[in-house]
């Protein structure tokens, strides 16, 4: 006697393509760094390799723009420092942070002087 559920997974199992048990894949399908004959896959490879160079390098360009901007952006940032030497990404980063820092502080204080200014204006409206 068959159980019915067996049988579906046998006509399931039937009806796939067989699978290479070395790989996981499909035997009739090429892996993705070799192609059908195998000869191409150095053409693959280079191709990948390529793709792989232009992402990082638009990467890198992509960093590098961000760090010209807060270069520009922070007045404490020069181009170069004292001796003449680029300033180093480091140096860009922690006066960027200084700078920061600072506009919060003197946002905080300008927010104080603001409310202490309305509350000495409701007061001269009493009067």
């Amino acid at each position: 006697q068959l159980n019915v559920g067996s049988r579906d997974e046998a006509v399931a199992r039937s009806s796939s393509p067989t699978m290479n048990q070395n790989q996981g894949h499909p035997a009739n399908e090429a892996t993705d760094d070799e192609d059908s004959d195998g000869k191409n896959s150095t053409s693959y490879k280079e191709r990948r390799r390529e793709a792989h160079t232009a992402a990082e390098q638009k990467r890198r360009d992509a960093i590098k723009k961000g760090y010209d901007a807060l270069q520009t952006l922070v007045p404490t940032c020069q181009q170069t420092d004292a001796s003449g030497h680029k300033v180093s990404k480091a140096v860009v980063l922690q006066k960027s942070i200084d700078f920061i820092q600072h506009l919060s502080q003197k946002k905080k204080r300008q927010e104080g002087d603001l409310n202490t200014l309305r509350k000495e204006v409701v007061a001269l409206q009493i009067m």
